[in-house]
Parts: structure tokens; sequence; C-alpha cells
């Protein structure tokens, strides 16, 4: 369940999961030696044999194609959704201040709170941003979950109090065609977050289809708002874009964490897909740059994690929580200490003490459990 999951997630969201190069299984030419034959005019040769060369012998030939064992064939899945996994929760890891030009930020502010009928909640954003032009044009970008970053909307700008608000005049923008080098200029942001996700091909920029304009729904100086709702564990994250892709910043935010304070070391649980089929851990107020240990449990069997945390004592890493033979349960992750155990790795610097904390935090995971709050 958890591998079709993840690469359905992956088919949505192609350019930042696993691609596919194309290849070709082409076989070594095979030549064939044909020395002529020919008799004189008016003369009767017998015909003669050639040796062709050594004979072919029984370990001469090519070995019997393998074909997978049905456990091979599972042990292949496994590894394709890992590896599509990987890279999904690297990027979602990535997105935020990582991923900002220089001199460029934004942040999400919660204006609103309202239930809906259906019970769940509606929360509403405004954008906030320091660094871009005041008089430039910009694009709003979106990542659900189980989906794509795209370009949602185009025509904003930040006014002088720094608010994201539609342009008061929406200003003619050529087709892309009609862009000198746009393909060229595309290929090479500036700043990092021009090669967000994206539809077609990891490491490219924002599809070039230019998004509706703001002044198609909104007022001229109206403020730009997201209004969305949530489950349990799940960031709301956006980005703002130059019209050119070459420099803009990118925000999240989880209005329903799932995390755990204990004496100043923070685990927190992130949906990386629906149903909690990938998540990401982040751990912050830990020792800094040292390798400690993540524990996973889930039916009573325990996984554990070796990641490194960063100058600032953080860190983020995945897992897929899913068991065979069950559709659903739940997993409780904890912070077991610092990885005493030497490696190739480590630096010649004595590895720190144990903190004294132990914070732990437990998620549902499978069918049935994303529901919005």
């Amino acid at each position: 369940m958890v591998f079709r999951s993840v690469l359905a997630a992956c088919s949505l969201a192609g350019a930042f999961c696993l691609t596919s190069p194309a290849q070709s299984n082409s076989s070594p030419s095979e030549g064939a030696t044909s020395p002529a034959q020919s008799g004189q005019s008016g003369q009767s040769a017998p015909a003669q044999t050639q040796p062709a060369g050594p004979s072919l012998q029984l370990h001469d030939l090519p070995a019997d194609p393998h074909t997978p064992t049905p456990a091979e064939l599972e042990q292949q899945r496994q590894q394709q959704a890992l590896a599509a996994a990987t890279r999904l929760a690297t990027l979602q890891a990535r997105w935020g201040p990582a991923m900002d030009t220089p001199g460029l930020s934004i942040a999400l502010t919660e204006v609103q709170r309202t239930r809906t009928a259906a019970g769940t909640t509606q929360i509403t954003y405004q954008i906030t941003g320091t660094g871009f032009s005041p008089d430039e044009r910009l694009m709003l970008v979106r990542w659900p979950l189980n989906t794509e970053a795209e370009p949602v909307m185009g025509g904003i700008n930040f006014e002088a109090k720094g608010v994201a608000v539609c342009a008061t005049e929406a200003q003619p923008v050529p087709p892309a065609s009609a862009t000198p080098n746009a393909s060229a200029e595309a290929a090479a942001p500036a700043g990092g977050l021009s090669a967000a996700p994206v539809p077609n091909g990891g490491g490219t920029p924002l599809a070039p289809a230019r998004p509706p304009s703001c002044a198609n729904t909104m007022q001229p100086h109206q403020p730009v708002e997201i209004q969305t709702t949530a489950a349990a564990g799940e960031a709301i994250r956006v980005a703002v874009l130059s019209e050119d892709r070459r420099h803009g910043a990118a925000a999240s935010v989880i209005p329903f964490p799932i995390a755990n304070v204990d004496k100043g070391c923070k685990l927190q649980v992130i949906l990386g897909m629906k149903e909690a089929a990938l998540v990401l851990i982040e751990g912050t107020g830990l020792p800094a740059n040292t390798a400690v240990k993540i524990d996973a449990i889930t039916a009573g069997n325990t996984r554990t994690l070796h990641p490194k945390t960063n100058a600032d004592g953080r860190l983020v890493s995945s897992i897929l929580p899913g068991v065979s033979g069950q559709d659903s349960g739940e997993t409780t992750v904890r912070f077991g200490g610092v990885n005493h155990i030497p490696s190739l790795a480590a630096s010649s610097a004595p590895t720190p003490p144990d903190p004294d904390c132990a914070p732990a935090v437990s998620f549902q995971w499978g069918k049935g459990t994303y529901k919005p709050e």
C-alpha cells in the first residue's frame, strides 16, 4: 500500500519524484563471415569448407535471462518507493528560507479561523514579504500534499507595509515564445527557489505557463489571502516568484502541529503525504553537529534512525511508517540520545554527552487517518 501511495504521489508531482531516464537495450552486432565461393568457367572444382574460427563451446553461450522471483520483485518495489520517498522528503524539508534568493523573504500571517458547515476549521492567511521591489509583478505558488507545486495567481506585489496585494493595474505579459531566450533564462535561475518542485523534471524551473492574473477576481490593492483547511501535521507551503522565475522566496506554516517538547528538545512530525504514508521528523534544540538516534516504534517493532544535526542543533529525517499486512496503525517517534557508535565519518572532536531530554510524539497513519481539523 505504501509503495502504491508513494508512486501515486510521485506521478502527480513527477518533477520531484522518481525520474526514469530513457534506456535502450542494444545487443552487440553479430558479424557473419561469408567467404566467396567461385568456380572458373569450364571447370568443376570440388567444394572446400574453410574453417570459420574456433568451434562454439557450451561455456561460450550467454546465460539465460534471470526471471526475478516474487521476493526480488518486492525488494525492487521497496527500493523504488524508498528512493521516491527520499527525494520527496528532501525537497519538502528544503522548502522555506533555504530556497530564498538572498535578501528576499516571505511569511504567512494568520488573520482568521472559522468553523465550516462540515465541522472543519478554515484558516485565512495573508502573505508578508521583505526585499521585493514594490513595482515588481510576482506570482503566488502553492504546494499542497499529494500534488505538485504550481503557480496559482499572477500580478501581485508587496505594498509599502510589506503585505502582498493585487497590483493596481494588470500589466500585459508577453507569451513565453515572444520572450528572447526564455527557456535559457528559466534553465539558469539566479535564486534557489526557481528550481522548486515542478511537473516536468527535477532541478528545472516551474512550468512556463502563466497563472491567471489576480485582477480577474480581486480589486486593486486588495490583500492576497489564502483560505485553507489542514490536518494535524500538515504544512501549508507557499512561495512568491518573479515572473521570469529568477528570484523569489518560500515559506510554510503548520496550523495543527504534532509535536512534543521536553527540557528544550523538540520533536515534530510533518506529513509528507496524506494518510502519513510518508512523514518528516524534525528535531530542534539538540546537540549541534552530532549524530543522534531517533527511534520509530510501530506495532512493537523499533526502527532506529541515525540522522545528524546541523550547526543549529536541527535535524530533518523521514520514514515510511507502514507495516506489511496492516492498512493503518500508530507510530511513536522518540529521541534516543546521542549516537556513541564510532564511524568513519566521525570527527576528531569528542562526542557530546546525552542531553537531559527525551521528547516523544505519536501519530496515526494509514487508511482513513487524513482528517482536516
